[in-house]
């Protein structure tokens, strides 16, 4: 197996932890929902993202401990830029889900896929190969299918540009992950950046909404328990294996991978719905699989083979990128 097989392999599983994040945040609005009930959806959501956060950077400082001392200029500018770019991204993504449903949410942040190479493409002024423009669609096509979104009844307004918006965004996280400039940079030191700033961004969200009474959510055991596994693995495990071995893939590649997110998702939901339930006393029904999830998943993974196992390619862009 080439370096770029085992970037992609770390990548893909990353990719799994980021799908655990959706069953797992559901369940844990439904319990702060319960302990902190009158509260906005998105009091809620910005809620969960802070103290993933928080959490997430102390567990890297607890990581690194007196390595955390020799951050550099570049690790601070990349988690920054990191930070920014997810934050916000993450932020226009919750708020759109207020106005559209969760297929079309889901449908549209897969957008990256289309537009890194769109970016690359632009970069480097020349066309997309063939097969790269077959696998974005093949992706595409496949998102509607597992979202189960009817591209005639899609309409254009708040939700959908907010959304498509954060889907920019997240592709300049993707891209600023390949630059060659960047290549030094310890990938934990940056990560802990990321985190913060993203956690730093979150704040005055938690602060407009009201923290009275929020304390409740720091003596409810399964509370505690499901935000510890968004903390640890879809955020430290994931984004710090990202950091780490993105740069030994192209970005569209990358973007590609990133897709197979739902595919992720719906499959943890096939089971922790139920257990959550269970442990937290909430009432969250596991999903089902379906023809649909077969069809669109098949679809995506056709799209990675195609791409994704190309041999020969450059670690750092397709073509490189200027520093």
């Amino acid at each position: 197996m080439s370096r770029a097989q085992s970037a992609s392999l770390r990548l893909a599983f990353a990719t799994a932890a980021w799908g655990l994040s959706f069953p797992t945040a559901i369940a844990v609005m439904k319990v702060q929902g319960d302990l902190m009930p009158g509260r906005a959806d998105w009091f809620h959501a910005a809620f969960i993202l802070l103290n993933r956060m928080v959490l997430a950077t102390l567990v890297m400082l607890l990581i690194l401990r007196g390595r955390v001392k020799g951050l550099t200029r570049l690790e601070v500018r990349q988690g920054l830029e990191l930070g920014l770019f997810g934050g916000l991204g993450m932020l226009l993504q919750t708020d759109a889900q207020h106005h559209i449903a969760a297929s079309t949410s889901a449908f549209f942040t897969q957008f990256t896929c289309v537009f890194v190479p769109l970016y690359v493409a632009l970069r480097s002024r020349r066309v997309p190969s063939a097969k790269i423009v077959t696998a974005c669609l093949l992706v595409i096509a496949g998102c509607a299918v597992l979202s189960g979104v009817r591209l005639g009844e899609i309409g254009f307004g708040r939700g959908e540009w907010e959304t498509i918006l954060s889907a920019v965004l997240f592709t300049g996280q993707i891209v600023c992950l390949e630059r060659a400039v960047f290549s030094p940079n310890d990938a934990t030191r940056t990560a802990t950046v990321m985190f913060a700033v993203k956690g730093a961004l979150f704040v005055p969200f938690v602060l407009a909404g009201g923290v009275a009474g929020a304390g409740a959510a720091f003596v409810s055991p399964p509370l505690i328990a499901m935000t510890v596994i968004l903390a640890l693995f879809s955020t430290v495990y994931s984004y710090v294996t990202m950091t780490r071995w993105q740069p030994h893939v192209t970005s569209t590649q990358a973007g590609l991978i990133y897709a197979s997110e739902p595919i992720f998702a719906t499959l943890w939901a096939l089971f922790l719905p139920g257990l959550f339930s269970a442990f937290a006393g909430i009432q969250y029904a596991n999903e089902h699989l379906t023809l649909r999830f077969f069809i669109g998943g098949t679809l995506i993974l056709a799209a990675n083979a195609l791409v994704v196992f190309r041999q020969n390619q450059p670690p750092h862009g397709d073509p490189a990128p200027m520093a």
